[in-house]
């Protein structure tokens, strides 16, 4: 008896690791925000303490981004609303850039962004998923992937809800997430921890045009 599997075509992320040059130019950025101190708390559905503009001038972030943008297209196609990889070329504007100071029982609740694309950069994570998912109140939990982490909630074929942790501890301090912008996420709060969650955010427009034939 012949067997055949088909997978249906859907969209994912993309993560980058960024080198301490880059890394260094982002802590300038925070430094020079926190001496403007423009507030972007407006602008969140969360519930944080402080969160700051950036300036989304940064010339450093433009070709990171762009072949992020391309790498995604050739993998799933145009932003996520045609799987038609090839035949499209995106331009971009990064159009917000903001970071968010995160302190213990803070959390960002189920949202979505505006924009095309989206992504988030860890700067500084205090706590170890490991170890918070071991507090006394969440121990015996039945689903102890949501404490402290950052997860993406998505519909599958059935029409089921999904989730997809990203376990917060220091390994993930310098990587960059990329994602498409309505692809709904949240950020679960920590605990016994002084120290805040440092994370750069930012928001892309994307414009779709057809390769050139002589390009």
């Amino acid at each position: 008896m012949e067997i055949t599997v088909r997978d249906f075509p859907n969209l994912g992320v993309i993560e980058t690791t960024l080198n301490s040059t880059t890394m260094k130019m982002l802590w300038n950025l925070i430094d020079e925000a926190k001496q403007k101190e423009e507030s972007h708390n407006s602008e969140l559905a969360g519930n944080i303490t402080l969160s700051l503009k950036l300036d989304n001038s940064a010339v450093f972030l433009k070709p990171i981004l762009k072949n992020i943008v391309y790498a995604y297209q050739d993998r799933y196609g145009s932003a996520y609303h045609a799987l038609r990889p090839g035949k499209l070329r995106n331009e971009f504007n990064l159009e917000s850039l903001w970071v968010n100071f995160q302190y213990q029982t803070e959390f960002n609740p189920l949202h979505t962004h505006s924009g095309g694309y989206s992504f988030v950069i860890w700067m500084k994570i205090p706590t170890e998923y490991e170890d918070q998912k071991e507090l006394p109140f969440a121990k015996n939990s039945g689903d102890k992937n949501m404490i402290s982490n950052f997860v993406f909630t998505y519909t599958d074929i059935l029409g089921n809800l999904n989730n997809f942790a990203y376990e917060m501890n220091k390994t993930r301090e310098g990587i960059l997430l990329f994602f498409p912008s309505r692809l709904n996420h949240q950020v679960f709060p920590f605990y016994n921890c002084e120290s805040e969650r440092i994370s750069i955010s930012g928001n892309l427009s994307v414009l779709s045009k057809p390769v050139s034939l002589s390009a």
